[in-house]
């Protein structure tokens, strides 16, 4: 049943009232129709006075007329006027330390959710249909073109703590960022805004990352960079491993990659590195018909020497063929049509019947499942990633925590493991995290991302089941199993960010001397690894909350 709107039944008697004093104004004046129009507007404009004899009619015209005027008048200030002067007045003098987002989305609408108890401020060029849910949230909305800086004077950038700046488009994105670069150059010192900006491209960042405003920190902006697939993809395996993965991993597990896109790419950056605690390789099966993303592919498994880290098979047979030759522990579609993957889960969920194992679909969004699959999807086993709620979980916990550490301070803290000491065993100085690049600080969040597959892969259990009521420890050779997954991914991260391996090590060049297998290095580097995976126990044995 559809709600009332209150706003139309406030104007149905205003409007009654007018028609009724321009009626009796007519009728007061007895010229005519539109004579008495053009009498009655004159009378109630020019305020002439009450002569001795007036016509009832036309005093009781003047004053209702009156009383509309100063009832519309009064309503148009409160609900159009008075509110847009209020936000004004409330950002320019009341908002420090917010949070300012630019787009109107659905990734917006989730960072809201999450920044419930912060004072937000959103930037939109134009309004849409997510615009009614800020309202509801009591969030700023301020419509206005994001090449003007009045504009930005508006959302108090030099005041904000936080700027994302995610539109729909990645030049748009970047502008924004580097207008906050620039404008903030004469910003408090040791006051830096954390700018965090979303692009679709993932081939372009890279390249973006040597870019001053994302390479490294300064005093009054700290840039980084999300992709949407890449990042979005990254914490949803993470967080959904226990329906990837067997809890009791005998055997490597089969796992089927339905459709070879982009996300396909991660699924595989993110999982072709894992081991099982027996340090077997993990076993891939990918479905795809067209032969001409199967060759790009190849060419891109060479660049990443993907096939050196796990067992690969690409096959353009249907689903129904594939799903009865082999079993497969999990099934994850991976096409970029969200219709269409909801058909392939529920096809392959009935092509194997019961014996169906976890289907896990990736999609930007939850509304087509909210609408098909609400009540059905786990009964079905079918389990969607929603990349839009996972990059703003993410984006969320990246360094906000409640009892436990965030993602940048234990990335921080990896970091630390790292770092380079001088002759007295003292970090230098101009070796902390803050100093890295941001391609660096990435590299040491996506480790601490992967405590998340590892820990599960040890135990069967997620990060935060673990630790709870026992301590959670390991054996040295589990340990060491751990180190080499480690070591594995770090690999696969930088082949794909374009590093090669060299005897010298050289960051402007993209060289590494350990960019080679485990049994080649060296004791002290073997023992890093080794100690990251003493850090992950420590996380775990002292979280208060998941993170």
């Amino acid at each position: 049943m559809k709600q009332t709107n209150t706003k139309n039944i406030f104007w149905i008697p205003v409007i009654v009232l007018f028609l009724i004093g321009f009626l009796l104004g007519i009728i007061g004046f007895k010229e005519g129709f539109w004579n008495g129009i053009y009498k009655t507007v004159q009378m109630f404009m020019l305020h002439e006075k009450f002569e001795k004899g007036m016509n009832p009619c036309l005093q009781w015209s003047r004053w209702i007329l009156l009383f509309v005027f100063v009832v519309a008048a009064f309503q148009l200030f409160i609900t159009i006027v008075a509110p847009r002067l209020i936000r004004y007045a409330l950002i320019r003098f009341f908002y420090r330390n917010h949070i300012i987002i630019c787009g109107l989305n659905k990734i917006t609408i989730n960072l809201v959710k999450k920044y419930s108890r912060k004072q937000i401020v959103v930037l939109a060029e134009e309004t849409n249909k997510h615009a009614e849910t800020l309202k509801a949230k009591n969030v700023k909305l301020l419509i206005g073109d994001f090449a003007d800086e009045s504009f930005w004077e508006k959302a108090k950038l030099k005041k904000a703590s936080k700027l994302y700046a995610f539109i729909d488009n990645d030049k748009i994105n970047v502008k924004i960022a580097k207008f906050a670069f620039s404008y903030l150059k004469n910003r408090e010192k040791n006051n830096a805004l954390k700018c965090f900006v979303l692009i679709k491209d993932r081939e372009m960042k890279p390249i973006l990352e040597e870019l001053p405003l994302f390479k490294n920190k300064s005093d009054y902006f700290e840039g980084t960079l999300f992709n949407i697939n890449e990042m979005g993809a990254k914490y949803g395996i993470a967080m959904n491993i226990d329906k990837i993965l067997p809890a009791k991993m005998t055997t490597a597990p089969e796992i089927l990659l339905v459709g070879l896109t982009e996300k396909t790419e991660v699924v595989l950056l993110n999982l072709a590195h894992c081991l099982t605690m027996q340090r077997e390789t993990f076993k891939f099966t990918i479905v795809e018909n067209d032969t001409e993303k199967i060759r790009l592919f190849e060419k891109q498994c060479n660049k990443l020497h993907l096939r050196e880290f796990a067992e690969m098979e690409i096959t353009n047979h249907n689903l129904e063929k594939i799903c009865t030759e082999k079993t497969f522990n999990s099934i994850l579609i991976c096409t970029e049509n969200q219709t269409e993957a909801i058909k392939q889960s529920i096809e392959i969920h009935y092509i194997l019947g019961r014996s169906a194992p976890n289907i896990i679909v990736f999609c930007r969004d939850a509304d087509t499942f909210n609408t098909i699959l609400k009540e059905e999807m786990e009964k079905k086993k079918i389990f969607p990633i929603i990349l839009f709620e996972e990059i703003a979980d993410y984006i969320f916990k990246f360094d906000n925590s409640k009892g436990s550490k965030c993602i940048e301070e234990m990335a921080e803290d990896a970091h630390n493991i790292w770092r380079k000491k001088d002759e007295d065993d003292n970090f230098v100085e101009n070796d902390t995290y803050d100093t890295l690049s941001e391609h660096f600080k990435q590299t040491n969040r996506n480790q601490v991302i992967d405590n998340f597959l590892r820990a599960f892969i040890a135990r069967g259990k997620t990060f935060g089941e673990l630790g709870k009521n026992t301590l959670f420890d390991l054996k040295e050779n589990e340990k060491e199993t751990l180190a080499i997954i480690e070591h594995r991914r770090w690999i696969i991260e930088k082949y794909d960010n374009g590093w090669i391996y060299d005897e010298k090590r050289d960051n402007n060049f993209k060289r590494h001397t350990d960019l080679r297998v485990w049994e080649k290095l060296s004791k002290s580097d073997k023992e890093k690894d080794e100690k990251i995976i003493n850090l992950m126990i420590n996380f775990i044995n002292n979280q208060k909350n998941e993170c």
